[in-house]
């Protein structure tokens, strides 16, 4: 095992899983990427971003349980059991392993907080020919507000064949649309803010088609996601804007952070992604203590993800 390959919060995870077994990552599930705990038939597993050189194959890695999903790049995503990492990280085309990490859906924001109505009465436009791409908990697909605009949703949840983005979760269209269900409602209310075309109660776009993701709010996951959007849109000949109504506090901040480097890769010219930002200002939450001339703290950071070309 190549610890140093590894992202700290999974090194903590898989240090108290060595020591005490599974029930110990009972207390990482809520932040790291880890399933399949509490299922004793099944391999604890983590879903990772994998750090490799671009263009480099990893299909001699997809055996004993790991799956990599797909993509060229050199950050991939995949799910891995923890009795794998080693062999994941003792393999020379592997440079790191990050855990995903666990974000919640934010959304607090509305039409007439953004000037909608002065720019839809002075522009005219209304997102008509545009892809308005949702990555959040889902769409009420029956609701009149989107009827005949949902193009397809790929559910994230579901047991299926996956997409060629990965190959997990089921890709809707059509009649079969109604299978993916919005159970929390974010997603439905998110995409009804974006393209919503009530008379009263307008969206920013009325007028886009919309692609929907309906996701488990893993980051590699939604990476998968805007990279999913993006190819169907440009598949259909259209410009594209992912939404992501989402929030987290599992990097830097800074743009180092697998999932923004995956965004960065995929936006341009007609590939827009909008992030919630500010939703969480004012919440207390980074550490804080005064230091007395003379004294020590030590500051817990078992979520730091150190980026593979920091040096530390």
């Amino acid at each position: 095992m190549d610890y140093g390959k590894l992202g700290a919060g999974l090194v903590a995870a898989l240090n108290d899983y060595e020591r005490e077994g599974r029930p110990a990552l009972e207390r990482h599930v809520g932040v790291l990427g880890l399933v399949s705990v509490s299922m004793s038939a099944k391999a604890a597993r983590v879903v990772v971003f994998i750090h490799c050189e671009p263009g480099a194959s990893l299909d001699h890695l997809a055996t004993g349980g790991i799956e990599i999903n797909g993509g060229d790049g050199g950050v991939r995503t995949g799910i891995v059991p923890l009795d794998a990492l080693g062999r994941l990280t003792d393999d020379p085309a592997v440079k790191r392993v990050v855990p995903a990490v666990q974000l919640e859906p934010l959304m607090d924001l509305a039409a007439e907080k953004v000037g909608l109505p002065a720019l839809r009465a002075s522009s005219g436009l209304t997102g008509q020919g545009v892809i308005v791409g949702v990555v959040d908990t889902g769409i009420e697909v029956s609701h009149p507000n989107f009827e005949g605009r949902v193009l397809r949703v790929w559910d994230q949840t579901l047991n299926g064949g996956g997409v060629a983005e990965g190959g997990y979760g089921l890709e809707l269209e059509g009649t079969m649309l109604e299978l993916s269900r919005d159970t929390n409602g974010h997603g439905s209310h998110v995409a009804g803010i974006a393209a919503s075309a009530d008379f009263t109660y307008s969206g920013v776009a009325p007028g886009a088609d919309l692609l929907i993701v309906k996701t488990d709010l893993m980051t590699a996951h939604i990476a998968d996601a805007v990279r999913y959007i993006f190819r169907v849109a440009g598949e259909l000949g259209r410009p594209a804007v992912v939404n992501l109504s989402l929030g987290g506090h599992g990097d830097a901040h800074d743009g180092t952070d697998p999932l923004s480097q995956i965004v960065d890769g995929a936006s341009g010219p007609g590939r827009v992604v909008c992030c919630a930002a500010g939703n969480e200002g004012n919440d207390n939450i980074h550490a804080q203590f005064r230091l007395e001339p003379g004294c020590a703290r030590t500051v817990p950071t078992a979520m730091l993800q150190v980026p593979p070309s920091t040096t530390r």
